[in-house]
């Protein structure tokens, strides 16, 4: 029996989730010290690598609290079970959202596929050189223009 919204009944959903594997421990009790322990880590890493006036602890310290948030949400990311979140779509590969982002990025990737293709083939018949790093740049920047411009039409058309 799903609600109204086709989401799956509140019962045993909590906001942040349980455990993948039907614990009944809360996800969040897992990834917030596993978080930490790697964002410590990040931090010594980086005090160890730093090589500038800055003290080593300092930086340390810095690394480890600037990359806590990301790490603590990675690590909920790979054990929650989407099952257990409140309010959670039952099948989002199946929402309007999901059908306007597959058909934006199966669009992209015939946008990537032609651009490159025209680009070497122009760099190759006139001999002009350019930098890597400058060529992945424009891929990228064609890849995600090409997304969001497709995704924003798709969108407004429903």
């Amino acid at each position: 029996m799903t609600n109204t919204d086709g989401t799956a009944p509140d019962i045993d959903r909590t906001r942040w989730g349980r455990l993948r594997g039907g614990s009944s421990t809360p996800a969040m009790a897992i990834a917030i010290p596993a978080g930490l322990v790697l964002a410590v880590l990040v931090g010594v890493i980086a005090a160890a690598m730093w090589d500038a006036p800055t003290p080593p602890v300092v930086v340390g310290i810095g690394f480890t609290v600037v990359t806590l948030p990301a790490l603590v949400g990675l690590v909920w990311a790979f054990l929650v079970d989407r099952n257990t979140l409140r309010g959670a779509i039952d099948r989002p590969e199946e929402s309007v959202e999901g059908a306007w982002y597959d058909k934006a990025a199966q669009g992209a990737f015939s946008d990537i596929l032609l651009i490159v293709g025209l680009g070497t083939a122009f760099l190759a018949i006139t001999g002009i050189r350019i930098d890597v790093l400058i060529a992945l740049i424009g891929v990228l920047l064609v890849a995600m223009g090409g997304f969001t411009v497709r995704y924003l039409v798709a969108r407004r058309r429903g």
